[in-house]
């Protein structure tokens, strides 16, 4: 027989101590990448967040680790040229189960705040170049070690004035950014914006919906729009490779068949995921799933890492870096030829509310797979 390894727990004295200085914090912060892909770990999260008043934000996320809709959320970065807000505040820092907690080259915590590291993997064995100033680095199961915590907290007395004023600070903070985000969601005159796309998607899914996101250029935005609170309801690859989605999504409905899947996928992943393949399989298999193409006609993420690099270099003055598909190819009619899903080229802001809601409506009831394809800006 194979057993599951136990868990790994928190030694007897790191509970004390990271919760000592995380209560003795006035900006206290928890950062996580993938804490929840254990679903045990949420409720714990979400516990110890509010009963300290500690704002919780997701780097680079491949599941869902904190209920998007929750007051203390402070949102989710990936490679973001510009500085967190919420990380250059923190003076207490609880990392939890991440790869990237942040680039530093762009985005860092204050050097002056305290750090704590709890990860299945704290010392990266795998990664050549990693590192944290964490003044305490522990491997340990996310959700074991956060109910230690949570347990802990019980016969702690706490200075409730002190929670109350961090979570009122994390409250507006979190907020603001959510009607920031509101107002990117307007339909735009002729053109179809990736939130106003994600927005409409939004409002189909339910708590039997399962999204896959490798919106890769997108993957914030798919992010912030699509707002999932469930455990175990959003994932990412959490690789660097492309081409996961379609596969991905096959699995997820063979381990819930009863689940409505939605892969959200870049054009230059979706070609890279073998659509012709992954469709075909789609109906021998019968794992219907609806997958939603940003068609923005190339490679835009190879510009953005060039310019990331070189801000000054030849490629911020170049026209043309031969990163287009122009013309692009006729994707969902590729899924329409191998697999017969329904098909349909999507290019003008008032077909996406009618396109999306068809196309819904056969994954749900027709038990085919759909593919739009999807013209953003």
């Amino acid at each position: 027989r194979w057993m599951p390894l136990a868990a790994a727990s928190l030694p007897d004295h790191a509970a004390a101590t990271i919760l000592d200085r995380l209560e003795q914090a006035k900006r206290p912060l928890i950062v996580t990448s993938y804490a929840g892909r254990n679903k045990d770990a949420v409720p714990e999260i979400v516990a110890l967040a509010e009963t300290l008043g500690i704002g919780v934000l997701e780097s680079v996320p491949s599941a869902m680790n904190f209920p998007a809709d929750h007051p203390l959320y402070q949102g989710n970065q990936w490679n973001d040229p510009r500085q967190n807000e919420a990380l250059a505040e923190a003076d207490c820092i609880l990392v939890i189960d991440s790869d990237v907690p942040w680039i530093p080259t762009v985005s860092r915590p204050d050097p002056a705040a305290a750090i704590f590291h709890i990860d299945v993997d704290p010392l990266k064995e795998q990664m050549p170049l990693w590192h944290i100033d964490a003044q305490l680095s522990i491997r340990a199961d996310a959700g074991t070690a956060l109910k230690q915590l949570n347990d802990a907290l019980e016969s702690r007395p706490l200075d409730q004035r002190a929670v109350e004023e961090r979570t009122a600070h994390y409250v507006a903070k979190s907020r603001a950014r959510l009607a920031a985000l509101e107002a990117r969601e307007a339909k735009s005159a002729g053109i179809i914006t990736p939130e106003y796309l994600v927005a409409c998607v939004r409002r189909h899914v339910d708590a039997e919906t399962i999204v896959l996101n490798e919106g890769i250029t997108n993957y914030g935005v798919v992010c912030d729009h699509i707002r999932m609170a469930r455990p175990g309801s959003i994932f990412a690859s959490g690789g660097g490779s492309l081409g996961w989605n379609g596969g991905a999504a096959i699995g997820a409905k063979l381990a819930a068949p009863d689940k409505t899947i939605v892969a959200l996928t870049g054009d230059g992943s979706y070609l890279f995921s073998q659509p012709s393949s992954v469709h075909w399989i789609a109906r021998k298999y019968k794992t219907p799933f609806l997958q939603i193409v940003f068609n923005n006609h190339g490679w835009k993420a190879p510009r953005f890492s060039a310019l990331a690099v070189h801000p000054d270099g030849y490629a911020s003055r170049a026209n043309d870096l031969d990163l287009s598909f122009d013309p692009p190819p006729d994707y969902s009619a590729i899924a329409a030829a191998a697999g017969g899903a329904h098909a349909r080229k999507v290019e003008r802001p008032e077909e996406v509310e009618e396109a999306v809601a068809a196309a819904f409506d056969v994954v749900r009831k027709e038990g085919r797979a759909a593919v739009l394809d999807v013209w953003v800006n």
